[in-house]
């Protein structure tokens, strides 16, 4: 007679499912597809996992890399029209305020895409970093598309304000969503957002060298080198968060003696797990 179990998911179909902190001890997923399953901080000791297909569902990847595209266009359209609209501006000119706001924005999220790709996703430092580069590149999307130039808005205040509005709720939204889709769009703008912060840079110290002005010239390259690595951490960051978004997750998952024997794994998350050499 076959096996009724209720831990008997053999030969299934699991795709997206959720077993987060459910009791599966001793359960069998052999030969399943678990592609986007949830088994975070499960009990899975003694598991049977062998031969099953884990990772994304080709499903959520499409989805994912539509919205990454997305902000990728939208952001580089805005980041490289404000970065062209600033370059040549001298300080005896009024822009030249803007242009420095500019560059310190770009570079507080080259900073702070940097930070999230080297934090873990618990960090109250990551939260922090997430919040502040989504909160940052969202103000500079706003600016440009609600306001155009900044250089000649016709009004400031109403500009100042949907800023401050728009930072502040993708602020908090980013705080509390360190993965997801909101995560893949906070990273791949910061990504390039920090592309433009090491246009600049670069653009200033070749400027400086090409003027015979060695000191500066020399200064401003050690910062362009600090971008560029900035901004391989960014790119590293959301690659990574592009292929394991709505993964098959046993993040915290205690898989001590699970057998995974000849299971397509692909970008699975065991993060934090508690497992024994068998696994």
């Amino acid at each position: 007679m076959k096996n009724q179990s209720p831990l008997n998911f053999a030969n299934q179909d699991l795709r997206n499912r959720s077993f987060q902190r459910q009791n599966l001890i001793g359960a069998d997923f052999s030969g399943s597809d678990i592609r986007g399953c949830d088994f975070s901080y499960a009990l899975l000791r003694g598991a049977n996992f062998k031969q099953v297909k884990a990772g994304q569902t080709v499903e959520h990847l499409i989805l994912i890399v539509s919205v990454a595209v997305v902000v990728v266009i939208a952001t580089f359209h805005a980041v490289s029209q404000l970065i062209f609209s600033a370059v040549g501006v001298t300080p005896e000119e009024p822009a030249w305020v803007y242009t420095l706001a500019l560059f310190f924005s770009l570079g507080l999220v080259g900073a702070s895409s940097a930070i999230r790709g080297m934090t873990s996703n618990k960090s109250l430092i990551k939260r922090i970093a997430t919040a502040v580069s989504g909160a940052t590149s969202a103000a500079l999307l706003a600016l440009f598309y609600l306001h155009g130039n900044a250089a000649t808005l016709k009004n400031p205040q109403s500009a100042v304000m949907t800023l401050v509005f728009v930072a502040i709720v993708i602020a908090v939204v980013g705080f509390y969503s360190t993965r997801g889709l909101v995560a893949v769009a906070v990273g791949v703008a910061g990504a390039v957002a920090t592309y433009g912060f090491t246009f600049l840079v670069v653009a200033v110290a070749s400027a400086y060298l090409s003027t015979q002005n060695y000191v500066w010239g020399l200064l401003w390259s050690i910062v362009a080198l600090g971008a560029i690595t900035l901004l391989m951490i960014s790119l590293k960051q959301s690659v990574k968060e592009i292929t394991s978004t709505f993964a098959t997750s046993f993040r915290g998952a205690d898989i001590t003696d699970a057998n995974f024997e000849g299971a397509k794994l692909g970008k699975t998350n065991f993060s934090g797990v508690l497992r024994s050499s068998r696994s």
